[in-house]
């Protein structure tokens, strides 16, 4: 477990350890309900906990995993952000 978790950083924007939720105004979080950008919506359902920093920047495990660029993973953030 510690060779795993050596590999995971703080949020660079907000500095919260992977697993806590971001810091409020943290322009890396994004929202559980639209899938964009937290700091840019106004949505009232979104889950912070759902959207915890993860130590891995949002959407690069993802896109890595499916073999795509990161630049396009914004096109399943349905798939990947939002909370079912």
């Amino acid at each position: 477990m510690e060779k795993v978790l050596s590999g995971l950083r703080k949020c660079p924007e907000c500095q919260v350890m992977p697993g806590q939720p971001h810091e409020s105004g943290c322009d890396v979080e994004v929202c559980s309900s639209c899938g964009r950008q937290r700091l840019s919506c106004d949505c009232e359902d979104h889950d912070s906990i759902f959207a915890r920093w993860t130590g891995i920047w949002p959407g690069k495990a993802e896109a890595k995993f499916i073999g795509i660029d990161l630049n396009d993973i914004w096109k399943y953030e349905k798939a990947f952000f939002i909370k079912p």
